[in-house]
């Protein structure tokens, strides 16, 4: 994929920022869930139609082709398991720190693609270490910027988010960074 494509599927990897902006100042629990569990069942339906529905795979590849990743043919898209794992997340965890794991995947991770795509040069597990150091600045920043959370329970998640991020996976990194990074927050609350 070219790097204008990745500019594009990455805009809107930022653009999902919203919902747990939404989520910090508007939204309820409640009403998020609805929202993100009603986004979840469309895209995931229309993904069910895109990869058994000839005309629909058709449709879709003539719209978003250039930015679906060859591993996403034949599986659920990024964008897909974005809203999945915002539902799983606001689901399983507290509020604050729902908001503070999806902001992780809609910034950092979005962040460290474009810079490792456009700046990286030594890999790691097919990740730049550039992209790599940029995902954790960014959620330090968020870890030490965010309200009400923990700092060193934050500051503890942000280097989990940035680990799971780099190791290969068969789960999609959209559905792992975000649980790991509250998971591990949660941790803190506990003890």
């Amino acid at each position: 994929m070219n790097y204008n494509n990745e500019l594009v599927r990455k805009l809107i990897h930022f653009g999902s920022a919203l919902f747990p902006l939404a989520y910090y100042h508007v939204l309820s629990r409640d009403q998020m869930l609805w929202l993100l569990g009603g986004l979840s069942t469309l895209f995931f339906v229309g993904e069910l139609m895109r990869l058994n529905v000839d005309p629909v795979k058709r449709i879709f590849q003539k719209i978003f082709g250039p930015i679906v990743r060859p591993s996403e043919e034949h599986r659920i898209t990024g964008a897909t398991s974005i809203f999945i794992s915002g539902f799983l997340t606001v689901i399983i965890f507290e509020k604050i720190v729902a908001v503070f794991a999806m902001l992780i995947l809609s910034l950092a991770d979005a962040t460290a693609a474009l810079i490792g795509r456009k700046w990286g040069g030594r890999k790691i597990f097919d990740k730049t270490v550039e992209g790599t150091v940029t995902f954790f600045i960014i959620s330090l920043v968020l870890a030490l910027n965010l309200p009400g959370l923990p700092r060193i329970g934050a500051v503890a998640a942000a280097v989990i988010a940035t680990v799971i991020e780099l190791f290969p996976s068969p789960i999609d990194d959209n559905l792992m960074v975000p649980l790991s990074a509250a998971t591990t927050l949660s941790f803190f609350y506990l003890v």
